[in-house]
């Protein structure tokens, strides 16, 4: 018998997963509510196979998949999603998940990914894989054209600081740093400074600093 962690924040849709895995004849073990209490409950309980939210408090999918497979590889993470942007998708094949399914799917289609996951394959279909790889080329693409000073901007932004810690550091004004967040911004097709950072980092064009956030 599969045991199962659940993390996933909405209740309604933990008790509808776990009410139909059991009826399956799975075991769920556990669930988590934020990143945080997946990473714990895996330490606990050592599932086969987390189910996990991309979207959780506290610690996001991404980083509770990467710090799950770092630490106990033989646990196996599902991604279970509202969300298939390629952008997504590439992080959590980057943090080691196994499978990726999208919350509209049908329930069979979810066991049928858990038992692939289960049985050491990976569940992500063709034409999302495609999507992540020309997303990836595109993105290269886009992330060649920053300049090196918008790249000096990203790498302080990776690590946290302030628009006047970094207009501080590269002795320019706050408001020349937010016309180099906008350009960048623009330049890579996102709305936000997290958003930029994670693409950058993702194609290892920048690297977070030293003793920054942990």
């Amino acid at each position: 018998m599969v045991r199962v962690l659940l993390a996933e924040d909405h209740k309604i849709v933990r008790q509808g997963t776990r009410l139909y895995l059991e009826s399956q004849g799975v075991d769920v073990v556990g669930e988590a509510t934020n990143g945080r209490e997946a990473v714990e409950m895996t330490r606990e309980l050592l599932p086969d196979v987390i189910i996990m939210d991309i979207h959780l408090p506290e610690l996001t999918g991404v980083e509770a998949t990467r710090r799950i497979r770092h630490d106990y590889p033989a646990v196996r993470v599902l991604v279970l999603t509202a969300y298939d942007e390629p952008a997504y998708v590439h992080a959590l094949l980057e943090a080691g998940a196994d499978g990726f399914i999208l919350k509209t799917a049908e329930l069979s289609e979810l066991f049928a990914a858990l038992q692939e996951v289960a049985g050491g394959r990976r569940a992500f279909d063709a034409a999302t894989l495609t999507r992540v790889e020309q997303h990836m080329h595109e993105m290269t693409a886009q992330i060649e054209r920053l300049t090196e000073r918008e790249l000096e901007v990203l790498t302080h932004a990776a690590s946290g600081k302030t628009n006047k810690e970094i207009g501080s550091l590269l002795f320019i004004s706050d408001r020349t740093v937010q016309g180099h967040l906008k350009n960048i911004y623009e330049k890579l097709g996102v709305a936000t400074r997290t958003e930029a950072v994670m693409v950058a980092l993702q194609h290892g064009f920048i690297q977070l600093e030293n003793g920054s956030g942990g």
